[in-house]
């Protein structure tokens, strides 16, 4: 009997087909072997399905594109692992050891509900890595300022994510932050930050442009801590972008 943990994850793409290759190879680069992949492809009219055909064993589905938190949704429910990931269209595991270190952290706690890390931006074409988002600088109470642990960086045991309840789609770009509010809200869940580089994040990216950042993204973190009970303050999520700057000065005098 195979006892090791399976691990499922979850790739949504919608014409991504230039870059898809980085988030299939950092998979398919895994030293840790016992992986199923799932990709869910918002009826893509580029080349991603003849993209996702050159890879073995991917489960692939194509369906009507109802938002990015339904895709992952979607993906949840075809998942067979014991633990539960995303690696997004345009993003990639940051080395190939990645996996085997969540696992590990499963592996040494039985109770631990689900795991975050480090997350390294980089530029969409010619990979250029930019700052760190330092996960561990990061505090359950940061919540009502906006702040999160990078979601590419979330691993869940399959159990959690059942428990915990699907993506709110009412939420275009912040469903992950409402995750997040649940997540760490539930005190009968147990986490644990993983010092490790988990993801590569590519720039530009729905939530990660300036526009959606100042504007629409704050929009829907005020809905979002009201929704949950929490302090909804507009002054206070601007406040955030003080950290992001700190961060980045941080990086460049600490090399």
């Amino acid at each position: 009997m195979d006892l090791k943990l399976k691990v499922s994850i979850v790739t949504v793409t919608y014409n991504e087909a230039k870059m898809l290759h980085y988030a299939l190879d950092s998979v398919k680069e895994q030293t840790y072997r016992h992986i199923e992949h799932i990709v869910v492809d918002g009826n893509s009219t580029d080349k991603t399905k003849k993209i996702v055909s050159r890879y073995r064993r991917i489960k692939f589905y194509s369906r009507e594109p109802l938002g990015v938190y339904d895709a992952l949704n979607y993906g949840l429910k075809q998942c067979t692992g014991d633990i539960v990931g995303f690696v997004h269209g345009s993003d990639a595991l940051a080395s190939a050891t990645v996996i085997s270190k969540v696992v590990k952290a499963f592996e040494a706690d039985p109770e631990l509900d689900f795991v975050y890390g480090d997350l390294q931006y980089v530029e969409p074409v010619t990979r250029r890595r930019g700052r760190i988002y330092h996960a561990d600088r990061f505090e359950p109470h940061q919540l009502i300022g906006g702040m999160a642990p990078p979601h590419p960086t979330l691993y869940m045991r399959r159990r959690t994510a059942e428990y915990i309840g699907e993506y709110s789609t009412d939420y275009p770009i912040a469903g992950d932050f409402d995750m997040w509010i649940r997540l760490f809200k539930d005190k009968s869940l147990k986490y644990k930050y993983i010092p490790e580089l988990i993801a590569e994040m590519t720039t530009g990216g729905l939530s990660t442009r300036w526009r959606a950042r100042l504007f629409y993204n704050n929009i829907e973190k005020l809905r979002v801590l009201h929704h949950n009970g929490l302090p909804a303050n507009p002054i206070r999520l601007g406040m955030k972008y003080l950290y992001v700057i700190r961060d980045a000065i941080s990086d460049i005098f600490n090399g």
